[in-house]
């Protein structure tokens, strides 16, 4: 593919065979990043946005910090009043119980005159209700003030068994007066409540006076207006009771509880009908938090003052934008469309066409970018033809090498199976040998027995005779023994055959479950040949499950390990062989009293074609073909060993798998 330098006007061409030619690093005519860093200097983007983001945070830090001092200040001056509220309350109730016209009428029951002197303080008095109670507690006079200040007399109180809380009663046994604040059931406004004891002249309690000043949404509202802030009084349990604000009595009751419990500082901010609010939650005397006064400033200048900041910044920004958008395009020719170039032409390398060209169009680091893509992507294409060649020759050595590595295993399998089955030839010779040689004598004795029948059928009177001559007596003794022993000798060899074809499981080539500690005694039978007048053999079994696996592979395993371990015994030994149940596996070790393996040979017994044996007596294969099988089991073989303290096998089998067959 051609490529066109627009500066000199020249044409040069690089084809795809062309030999690489090592070239000193050339640098660009003209700077990008000169270019790219100018634009940001004139600008100034970054700069701008931190100092405008800046200032927005610390105004509004600054006035939500006024906000609070505000609400502190407030919440002080509200609770102020309140106490000044209480001893008004308080001072006017002492003097209204020592009045002498009181004490004479409650003195002397006359309740008319009582009630009349009530209505007349009342008048000139900013109380909500006035009772009186006789001596004994019980309500005799009820005064209210109705919404138009006409006092008036609550009669169904008055007529009803109305007394004092016994707990009221106690407290004013021991004083002169008490107060405390609640909220009225019906009407969920504060009342601040004084009872003040009556007493004669001779100080004996005659009544109980009670005055009540109700704090309503009304009182509440002319507070608002002076404070210009919303107002609202909370029990004990953090619910709103009364407030300046209907919005804030729409809160769910545990709202402002789980507000409280979250704020550190007593101060919070919370949302109503999109209006954020400042609020501060206090109790209302300090140290008494049955009555809790919250006080909630309206941010609505504050984020007004914020959307104007907010605006201009937006407006700032925007212009800033357009000028950098219009900027862009114009510089999309000179940046933007060698890199869109080059991202096409990566593509269409990544999917396969290597080799690809791009026009050089800039004296840029584009352009130089643009140079260094062409060249690599010949030499990315030359890679490839190389390696696809590579790939080939891989294959093919990894094919011979695999026809190898199948062929040394199976002549490990076959010097193993001639090991097996000469140890079982040598096995049946014995039993077959003693049974033939047991077969002569029971043919001479067959023969003899026969001369006899013919003796008794055709000279009766010569057989005593001729049962002495052919030791009658003696073939009655002596051939049951030899009977006895050539079915021993049969037996026998019919123990090996079956051991053989349960080791091998030629039958069994799918997954089955199979009991190993069955396994291990026909492995031992076929090894007992090696085993018997040398080694002892030592076997705790404990009850297995049947496992899934491939028989004969797992057979194999045993086999190559107790062979290893009867061969590393030098003249007499021990074997122990113990299988237990640990979790999820059966573990089956194996452990002999042989000569041992140092760290070095451990690390490599599982290595294909690693042995310690002479030249020509083993292939290094039977335990990286045994490591391999309990593997596909998703097993595992662990082994222990110390100089001249012999080696452990364990075998771990999960007690549930799947088996991979290879």
């Amino acid at each position: 593919m051609k490529i066109l330098n627009r500066k000199n006007k020249k044409k040069r061409v690089i084809e795809p065979t062309e030999t690489p030619v090592k070239e000193t690093r050339r640098r660009p005519a003209k700077s990008l990043r000169s270019i790219l860093t100018l634009w940001f200097l004139l600008f100034s983007i970054v700069p701008l946005v931190f100092v405008t983001g800046y200032s927005m945070v610390q105004f509004e830090s600054a006035i939500d910090e006024e906000l609070y001092k505000r609400l502190r200040g407030n919440s002080r001056e509200i609770s102020v009043m309140f106490s000044d509220l209480e001893n008004y309350l308080s001072t006017h109730s002492n003097l209204h119980a020592s009045d002498a016209s009181l004490i004479y009428e409650m003195s002397t029951a006359s309740i008319p005159n009582a009630r009349r002197l009530l209505q007349g303080w009342m008048k000139n008095y900013s109380v909500s209700r006035m009772s009186l109670f006789n001596s004994e507690g019980r309500l005799v006079v009820a005064l209210t003030r109705s919404g138009a200040g006409e006092v008036k007399s609550q009669t169904n109180l008055e007529a009803g068994d109305v007394y004092l809380r016994e707990s009221s009663l106690k407290q004013l046994e021991s004083s002169m007066q008490i107060k405390f604040r609640d909220f009225d059931r019906p009407t969920g406004q504060l009342e601040l409540i004084v009872y003040t004891k009556i007493l004669s002249k001779k100080a004996k309690p005659v009544g109980f006076l009670e005055e009540i000043i109700s704090i309503d949404r009304g009182y509440l509202q002319s507070m608002k207006k002076r404070l210009n802030l919303d107002i609202f009084l909370l029990d004990k349990d953090a619910r709103v009771r009364v407030s300046t604000s209907e919005n804030l009595m729409l809160y769910p009751k545990t709202f402002f509880a789980d507000k409280i419990g979250e704020s550190k500082n007593s101060f919070f901010e919370v949302s109503s009908q999109d209006v954020a609010y400042a609020v501060k939650i206090q109790p209302l005397t300090e140290g008494d938090n049955s009555i809790l006064l919250g006080l909630a400033a309206s941010k609505r200048d504050v984020m007004n003052a914020t959307k104007v900041i907010t605006r201009a910044l937006f407006t700032v920004v925007g212009v800033i934008i357009i000028l950098l958008v219009l900027t862009l395009l114009a510089a999309s020719n000179l940046v933007l469309k060698p890199l869109n170039n080059l991202v096409e032409a990566a593509q269409k390398i990544a999917s396969g066409k290597f080799g690809t060209q791009i026009t050089i169009e800039s004296d840029t680091e584009i352009g130089l970018l643009t140079d260094s893509f062409n060249k690599m992507s010949l030499k990315v294409a030359e890679a490839k033809t190389a390696l696809e060649m590579k790939i080939q020759e891989l294959e093919r050595l990894n094919h011979d090498l695999q026809e190898t590595q199948a062929q040394l295993v199976h002549s490990a399998k076959m010097v193993s199976l001639g090991q097996l089955v000469a140890g079982v030839a040598h096995e049946l010779n014995n039993p077959i040998g003693f049974i033939y040689s047991n077969m002569a004598h029971l043919k001479d004795y067959s023969e003899r027995l026969t001369k006899l029948l013919d003796v008794a059928e055709h000279n009766p009177k010569n057989l005593d005779k001729t049962k002495k001559e052919e030791e009658y007596d003696y073939i009655l003794e002596d051939m049951p023994r030899l009977i006895k022993s050539c079915e021993d000798g049969a037996r026998r060899v019919r123990d090996i055959v079956v051991s053989l074809r349960n080791f091998s499981r030629l039958d069994e080539a799918q997954v089955k479950d199979i009991d190993v500690n069955e396994s291990l005694e026909n492995t031992l039978q076929l090894l007992s040949g090696e085993l018997k007048n040398r080694i002892r053999v030592h076997k705790t079994f404990e009850e297995l499950p049947l496992i899934k696996c491939f028989s004969s592979q797992i057979n194999q395993v045993f086999m190559n390990i107790l062979s290893n371990a009867a061969q590393a015994i030098e003249g007499e030994g021990d074997i122990w062989i113990h299988t237990s149940i640990n979790k999820d596996f059966a573990i089956i070790s194996i452990k002999d009293s042989g000569k041992g393996m140092t760290d070095k040979t451990i690390e490599k017994i599982f290595d294909p074609f690693f042995t310690t044996k002479p030249v020509g007596e083993g292939t290094g294969l039977g335990l990286s073909i045994s490591y391999g099988i309990i593997q596909r089991h998703g097993g595992e073989i662990r082994v222990e060993s110390k100089i001249g303290q012999g080696t452990e096998f364990s075998i771990f089998l999960p007690l549930d798998g799947s088996p991979i067959s290879k």
